[in-house]
């Protein structure tokens, strides 16, 4: 059990981010593992094809499932939405006696696997291959589907942020993860097999990262950080890989229109409205005023994240389209 105490510093530095590396590293594993099948299995089998060329065999040896993750591949972020290109900067300069130290850990006792010799050996010289070995695998496994992850890691950070200011501190982490309880002022959470101490936090806050591909884990970092990190599965993860069956929504079309059946459809993610065009083949002027009719009549929410809007469609929408799909199947 790690046991961090929380002082009252330490409510005013909580932040929250979405990593693109967090996503990375962790869908290493998922490729790793088939008891991902079920909620990844679409991800897993759509990007099979497609990593000729990538370095697996030292990626995977880098992150192996169900063991301890190296810390120098999973820098904090500086920013709410981290870009790739900094985070893979700071792996790149990571100290060497911290890559050396890591990789002890990672192999547990047990002879270091051969791909990882080289940079046991120079970590200064074989880290910018670390660092192009992830960029192509992120190219080739992530890139495609970043716009879903990324609208998926910003309306958390945006539930979890208004959770914040609704019920402060505690109603975040109290619905954050069945591994993490918040018991007055000590945040416990439930790794037995990582690290058991009790710490205070001592005005340094938490970093709170969602991440997709973790579930149905949570990964802590907490030794020799500067500032504890929890990262924690993306809320409404089950319907990341889910199809929108546009084509099957013709009863909802002849009420709304084909254009605005086909944005509920798609919807059930959120969306900016680049996204939705690109998607939908429509011009950005065209989606938006399709959305603000859907939106006018309680179908579809707006939220803002910064310079973003992302759209996403209501209860009472949900409702609607489940009520359309029932009527077709019994006729």
């Amino acid at each position: 059990m790690i046991e961090m105490a929380l002082a009252h510093v330490d409510l005013a530095r909580v932040r929250f981010a979405h990593s693109p590396v967090r996503e990375l590293v962790a869908s290493l594993l998922v490729l790793q593992d088939p008891s991902h099948q079920g909620i990844h299995g679409r991800w897993r089998s759509a990007v099979r094809g497609r990593l000729g060329g990538v370095e697996l065999e030292l990626l995977t040896a880098l992150a192996p499932p169900g063991r301890y993750l190296p810390s120098f591949l999973l820098p904090p972020p500086t920013a709410p939405l981290a870009l790739l290109a900094d985070e893979l900067a700071a792996v790149a300069a990571s100290p060497p006696g911290v890559v050396r130290a890591e990789l002890d850990t990672v192999r547990e006792g047990r002879p270091l696997a051969r791909v990882l010799r080289p940079l046991y050996q120079d970590p200064a010289g074989h880290l910018p291959g670390v660092v192009e070995a992830m960029h192509r695998y992120w190219r080739a496994a992530v890139e495609p589907f970043w716009p879903r992850l990324h609208g998926l890691g910003m309306a958390d950070l945006t539930y979890r942020m208004e959770q914040f200011a609704n019920g402060g501190l505690a109603r975040v982490l109290g619905r954050l993860h069945p591994d993490v309880v918040l018991d007055r002022d000590l945040l416990q959470v439930d790794k037995p097999h990582h690290c058991s101490h009790r710490f205070d936090l001592a005005g340094t806050g938490i970093l709170l990262l969602p991440c997709a591909f973790i579930w149905p884990a949570v990964i802590v970092e907490c030794c020799g950080v500067d500032q504890p990190t929890i990262t924690y599965p993306t809320r409404g993860v089950a319907e990341l890989w889910q199809e929108a069956p546009a084509e099957q929504i013709d009863p909802l079309s002849a009420l709304v229109g084909r254009t605005r059946a086909a944005l509920l459809a798609t919807l059930g993610l959120p969306r900016t409205t680049t996204q939705l065009a690109a998607q939908l083949d429509l011009s950005p002027p065209a989606v938006s005023q399709h959305l603000k009719v859907l939106k006018d009549t309680g179908l579809v929410t707006a939220r803002r994240r910064g310079r973003t809007v992302l759209y996403r469609r209501t209860a009472a929408a949900a409702t609607l389209l489940e009520a359309v799909r029932s009527n077709e199947q019994t006729g």
